[in-house]
């Protein structure tokens, strides 16, 4: 089997047809690091989670309907479903949505992209916590957004959390080889790992690419990291219909998530 490693630039928000979040083996390894409550990789340690749901807790009503769009296996999920609140969680990591499952029988979670799938029903509240919505390009954004806003009921909020400008401080364009002959995190096999990180400054965004190359195949991820400005987030929420936006600072202590520069938004319906 011909094996390629590509590792030109890519175009802005390009996609490919491998997925670190819905790879069966990758899936796994992301869901042991969710779980790993002394580890910031794929979800906030226990300290940070409790800070984001004490802040969210401040900006929407004490019931009601909420959404949480890129659950993972249901940290968040769980604690609002244990203070009162009608939870539904999405996501598209299959082994995350089998252990949120198996924990949580009294909580609705689909597995799915909410980009393309996004689903039906009035929320009061509705999450992205982590980051997520930089990983999207511009357009899904805004798609996701519109049918946020459609989704929420009259004096809905929508929260969640994005990088700012200062990300650039913390990042910087790289490359990388890593050879794994016994296999890890990305293949039970071993493996040799090409990463690499671009910088688009002009569009406010990060690529970062990865060629996997094992025995039998090669395998092609990039996964991007889109950062704001104040300005720029809260003019694309209030042009979406938000009427009322407002950023938040350090809200979180220092991590080793992929930067400490991030700000929580909350958009008022």
């Amino acid at each position: 089997m011909s094996k390629t490693i590509i590792d030109k630039r890519p175009a802005l928000f390009e996609k490919t047809d491998c997925n670190i979040w819905t790879d069966p083996y990758i899936g796994l390894q992301m869901l042991k690091m969710h779980l790993n409550p002394d580890f910031d990789g794929a979800s906030r340690q226990q300290e940070s989670v409790r800070k984001t749901v004490d802040f969210i807790l401040k900006y929407i009503k004490p019931t009601g309907g909420l959404l949480d769009l890129g659950c993972g296996p249901g940290l968040y999920t769980s604690i609002f479903k244990d203070k009162g609140y009608e939870v539904t969680g999405v996501d598209f990591n299959k082994a995350s949505i089998k252990y949120a499952v198996e924990r949580r029988h009294n909580i609705k979670y689909i597995l799915g992209d909410y980009i393309q799938e996004y689903p039906q029903g009035k929320y009061d509240a509705i999450i992205m916590i982590y980051c997520d919505m930089g990983t999207h390009s511009d357009d899904d954004r805004d798609k996701l957004l519109k049918n946020i806003y459609s989704s929420l009921n009259d004096g809905g909020v929508l929260i969640f959390d994005v990088f700012t400008e200062r990300i650039v401080c913390d990042k910087q364009e790289t490359k990388n080889w890593e050879y794994a002959p016994s296999g890890g995190f990305w293949d039970e096999a071993g493996y040799l790992l090409l990463s690499q990180t671009f910088h688009y400054p002009e569009n406010k965004a990060f690529a970062y690419q990865y060629n996997l190359l094992t025995d039998n195949e090669s395998k092609h991820f990039i996964v991007w990291d889109r950062y704001y400005a104040e300005k720029e987030i809260t003019d694309i929420l209030k042009d979406t219909g938000f009427r009322q936006v407002s950023i938040h600072k350090n809200i979180l202590s220092d991590n080793n998530f992929t930067s400490n520069n991030e700000m929580f938004i909350v958009a008022g319906k």
